[in-house]
Formats: C-alpha cells, sequence, structure tokens
C-alpha cells in the first residue's frame, strides 16, 4: 500500500507572502533617496541587499514547491520499498537503510516546529522531514513511518 502526502498549500502560500512583504520592505529601504550617504547607512544597505539576496533565493524555493503542488506531486510518498521525499528534491530511502523514525521539536525565532527525522545506518543519507510543508498530522505521519520499519524488520528478521 502506497501512502502519498500531499503539499500543505496554505503554509507554501503563507511564505510566499512572507517572502514578498520582505522584498517589498527591503526595496523600499535600498531605493530610499537620501542625499546624504555615509558610512553607516551604505553598511545598512549592504545588509539589506544581503537579506533581499536570500529573500529572492527562499521564494524561488517555495514558488518551485507550490508548482509541485499545483502539478499534483506528492511531498512525500511511503510504500512497500522505502521512503521517497520530493519536498526539496527527490530522495529515496529504502526501508533496510533505516534505523528509526523519531521526532524533533526545534526553536525557531517563529515559534516551536516539529521535524521527523530519519535515522540511517549511514548517517550519510539521514533526513530530516518539515512536517509543516505536509498534509497530513506530523505524530500520524510519524506512526505510519514507524509501523512500516518494524514490518520491514520483522519480514527481514
Amino acid at each position: 500500500m502506497t501512502v502519498k502526502i500531499k503539499f500543505k498549500k496554505s503554509e507554501i502560500l503563507a511564505n510566499i507572502l512572507l517572502n514578498l512583504a520582505g522584498l517589498c520592505i527591503g526595496g523600499i529601504i535600498i531605493f530610499h533617496n537620501n542625499t546624504l550617504i555615509s558610512g553607516k547607512n551604505l553598511i545598512i544597505k549592504i545588509i539589506v541587499f544581503a537579506g533581499i539576496t536570500a529573500l529572492i533565493f527562499n521564494l524561488w524555493i517555495y514558488v518551485h514547491r507550490y508548482v509541485k503542488s499545483l502539478n499534483n506531486v506528492s511531498a512525500f510518498e511511503i510504500d512497500e520499498l522505502g521512503i521517497y521525499n520530493n519536498i526539496s528534491k527527490h530522495t529515496f530511502i529504502n526501508w533496510n537503510e533505516i534505523s528509526c523514525c523519531r521526532m524533533k521539536t526545534v526553536q525557531m525565532s517563529s515559534g516551536r516546529h516539529s521535524k521527523i527525522l530519519i535515522h540511517t545506518y549511514n548517517p550519510s543519507l539521514s533526513m530530516t522531514i518539515n512536517t509543516d510543508l505536509l498534509d497530513i498530522d506530523k505524530n500520524k505521519l510519524l506512526d505510519i513511518l514507524n509501523q512500516k520499519n518494524d514490518l520491514n524488520k520483522s519480514f527481514y528478521s
């Protein structure tokens, strides 16, 4: 049985709007006419320009995710073979490579966010899943992952 999880469009749209608002504010700061160019003013504009660059990159990522959601690409898939993560780039992890799945809460400037950590026997293959972008309850997703992982371990033991 394959479980296909869609993107949470409302979360993606909110991020797009916040990035656009930040770009507008940054643009106003950069292009505000100052007849006096002091060292302090120049440093502020350089910092704002760096922020604008980061916002453009972040905006591109969220627009790309929104286009995926409009094209009905699943954000995350779970089947008998393993896990397919399409949130950022297409990644696959086979069940035989997974040691465990667990929840981790991360404190960020925007609040507390839960992430699911997929631990593998090869640490370079481990995966962190941003559950805020998925249209499923994070606890339900963790239960499904653990059930599939336990079923795979009992099948191959």
